[in-house]
């Protein structure tokens, strides 16, 4: 009887095994694009991630997950074209290869229209507009949307810094406006806090873009009761043309002039005698990235600590333009990698699709895809709920290893539920520094604006924008040395250069593109 019975109970649990193993095999399959960059020991399609979507998403939900791996540094771009034009491309297709996949299967209608299917996804959308910025309109055309962008969670770009140390010498608070700024520059320059070596104010001019260390400068000055938003836009590739920036190279020319820029100016680029600089304690002021004083590849803090005891950065925003009342800063775009559904994928498909990313949206699954397993990822949750102890890939069991990035891609960085919570995370890394840093992320996410960009190619800039940004670098050389007697002659014609290297153009098609509705980014002016 024992025996029949054995026999009977094995029988039934085979039976139900086969018939567990025949409803996995008749659950549809969602195929979703990962990147893969071929990290020892992570499996992307097998791995901890893709274990954890199919338990938590795929099972109850009766839908098999496959992750679908592309190497991401082998032209990604390529091979998901390719996939796309053999029709076996995946369910949800990702790419970093801004809109030009997209754009061609959007004018041949082989995209799903996405905007029915994120009604029904409201974690998403949520998550996706949770700042206010209008992510989803980067991936519409005349009100249809084709694509999304994933959420760049640090958008953080331009850093401020000074030497706390030589404020201290000088008796002098932080200071938080231009004229501040001025005297504390001055007062260093002429006490030769840095030694004879003494440059307090390291300026200098980058070939492949001039403007870029300039314009966080000539925004301060920027008349805003003269620049309407159309301007704003025209004008965004030439910002030294705007009403009132012609007053910030003034203010870069009496620093010159004063012997706070060096002389040499026009040939620096961040090149090695400019760290040596830093680091030798010559410097008392600069513009950079985010972090940048803490970096480990030019950890100017550390080093300038061991070359001058007591020596010190800590941010600061005294660029305040006076016609806003804002210290400006330019951010990132909020968008991310691009996302997609190729038509290829049946409405069946596109639905679960939507599913799921709606399911990653959520915090709780986009901490754990994230983040991995606390003990084993990392260590523990701090206060904040902030992963601490964060353990490197080598040093994590293969069967869980994970890479956030590439396969939680709704998020271009590790989200914490706050931009106070976010910078906090990203300063943990620089140990004994962490307030600096962190202090150092929210100055630059005060008083934002979103970098501009274009929907469209502008074929002007395709044309002239390398004439144009040479004379610019020329511009900028000649007006911040130049007598000052001579500073409004020599600005004039250095406009006029820049317009003739094709500028106008640009200005006019930029104009013509913003009245089309094909801009992207935001106005600072609008209060």
């Amino acid at each position: 009887m024992k025996k029949t019975l054995a026999i009977i109970l094995a029988l039934v649990l085979t039976l139900g095994l086969a018939s567990s193993a025949l409803a996995d095999d008749s659950w549809p399959t969602l195929r979703v694009e990962v990147f893969d960059r071929d990290t020892p020991g992570l499996k992307v399609a097998e791995g901890w991630q893709a274990k954890y979507a199919q338990e938590n998403f795929g099972d109850p939900n009766q839908i098999n997950i496959e992750f679908v791996g592309y190497a991401r540094w082998g032209g990604e771009e390529g091979l998901i074209a390719a996939d796309l034009a053999a029709h076996i491309a995946p369910d949800i297709c990702i790419t970093y290869n801004n809109n030009k996949i997209v754009d061609q299967y959007i004018e041949f209608d082989g995209l799903w229209k996405l905007n029915d299917l994120l009604e029904g996804a409201p974690n998403l959308k949520a998550f996706l507009t949770e700042e206010g910025d209008d992510l989803l309109q980067v991936g519409q055309r005349d009100g249809v949307q084709w694509f999304l962008n994933a959420r760049r969670i640090s958008r953080a770009n331009v850093g401020i810094f000074i030497r706390e140390d030589w404020l201290k010498e000088l008796g002098m608070e932080k200071p938080t406006n231009i004229e501040q700024l001025t005297a504390y520059l001055e007062a260093a320059q002429e006490k030769k806090l840095g030694g004879d070596n003494t440059v307090a104010f390291p300026f200098g001019i980058y070939e492949s873009d001039p403007m870029f260390n300039v314009r966080r400068i000539t925004d301060a000055f920027v008349d805003f009761a003269q620049v309407s938003e159309e301007d704003w836009y025209a004008y965004s590739k030439t910002p030294e043309m705007l009403p009132g920036a012609k007053e910030g190279f003034r203010w870069l020319n009496k620093l010159y002039n004063e012997g706070i820029i060096s002389e040499s100016f026009a040939l620096q680029n961040n090149d090695a005698a400019n760290d040596t600089a830093m680091v030798m304690g010559y410097n008392g002021f600069f513009t950079g990235q985010p972090d940048q004083p803490w970096r480990t590849d030019k950890n100017y803090e550390i080093e300038l600590e061991k070359n001058v005891p007591g020596g010190h950065w800590i941010s600061c925003s005294p660029f305040v333009n006076e016609s806003l009342g804002k210290a400006l800063r330019d951010i990132y775009t909020p968008a991310g990698l691009l996302i997609f559904v190729p038509k290829d994928s049946d409405e069946e498909h596109a639905k679960m699709a939507f599913k799921y990313l709606d399911w990653l949206a959520t915090p709780e699954n986009l901490f754990a895809m994230q983040n991995g397993t606390e003990g084993i990822n990392y260590e523990k949750l701090n206060e904040d709920g902030i992963p601490v102890g964060v353990k490197a890939a080598a040093d994590v069991p293969d069967e869980n290893k994970i890479h956030a990035g590439d396969i939680a891609f709704i998020s271009n960085g590790l989200y914490y539920g706050s931009a106070e919570k976010n910078a906090a995370a990203l300063s943990l890394p620089f140990t004994g520094y962490e307030e600096d840093v962190k202090a150092a992320y929210l100055d630059s996410m005060t008083d934002t604006w979103t970098q501009i960009g274009w929907s469209v190619p502008i074929q002007a800039v395709t044309d002239y924008e390398g004439t144009v940004r040479g004379a610019e670098a020329k511009f900028i050389a000649d007006v911040v040395s130049c007598d000052p007697a001579e500073f409004d002659t020599v600005y004039d014609a250095g406009i006029e250069d820049i317009k003739s290297a094709g500028a106008t153009e640009i200005i006019d098609e930029l104009r013509a593109n913003f009245q089309a509705g094909n801009a992207t980014g935001t106005f600072p002016g609008n209060k």
